[in-house]
Order: C-alpha cells, then structure tokens, then sequence
C-alpha cells in the first residue's frame, strides 16, 4: 500500500509590492472679488486647495473653474502663475459670462495619478 504524501506549511520567500497612497482635496476659503456683475465684468476666484494631510497640491494638479456646471476656465495647471506652494492658495481670474440669474461658481477636477 503506498501512503500519500505529506507536505508541512511554510511561507514562499515572496516578491516586492508597493501601493499608492490616495489622498482627497479639500478646498475651503472660497471668495469672489464680487458677489455681482455683468456680462463681460473680471472676476478673481481665490481658495485654499490643499490635500487631506493639509500638503500642498503639486504643479501638475490640474482643475477646472465652473459657473452652474459650466466651464469658465478648463483644465488650469496649479503652477506658480496661478498657485501658492507656500500657502496653497488658488487664484483665478475669468470674465462673467453671458448670463443673468443667480449662479454657483465650483472647483471641478478629475482623478489624477500625479
């Protein structure tokens, strides 16, 4: 009678993995130049855009300005012109567009890998 083969627990010597880390965005501080306007007027947008940890976003992030889902200023690069990598404040300037009503101006920006 043959007996079946025993094989005793162990552990593999094992291979190198490393995951990211994911952080949120947290924008607080919002303020417009001015509450109200024309078509045509400027406006500066200004924010304190930091992550989760309170670090400041890299130049490469990337973010949209919108009125009511709509977009004012696309795809702004946080480089020195418009970001503060001493404070992590956003300034953003746009022109009021041709609208009339009451509006909503957002910070839009998509999932980034930086």
């Amino acid at each position: 009678m043959t007996l079946p083969i025993k094989f005793e627990a162990g552990t593999s010597t094992g291979t190198p993995y490393e995951t990211g880390e994911t952080r949120q965005v947290a924008v607080t501080a919002e303020a417009l130049s001015a509450v109200s306007g024309y078509e045509g007027d400027s406006i500066t947008y200004t924010a304190t855009v930091l992550d989760n940890t309170a670090a400041k976003l890299p130049a490469a992030f990337v973010a949209t300005l919108k009125i009511n889902g709509t977009a004012l200023i696309t795809d702004q690069i946080f480089d020195a012109a418009v970001y503060d990598q001493a404070t992590g404040e956003l300034t953003l300037v746009f022109t009021v567009p041709a609208a009339v009503g009451e509006f909503s101006v957002t910070l839009d920006w998509a999932e980034q890998t930086i």
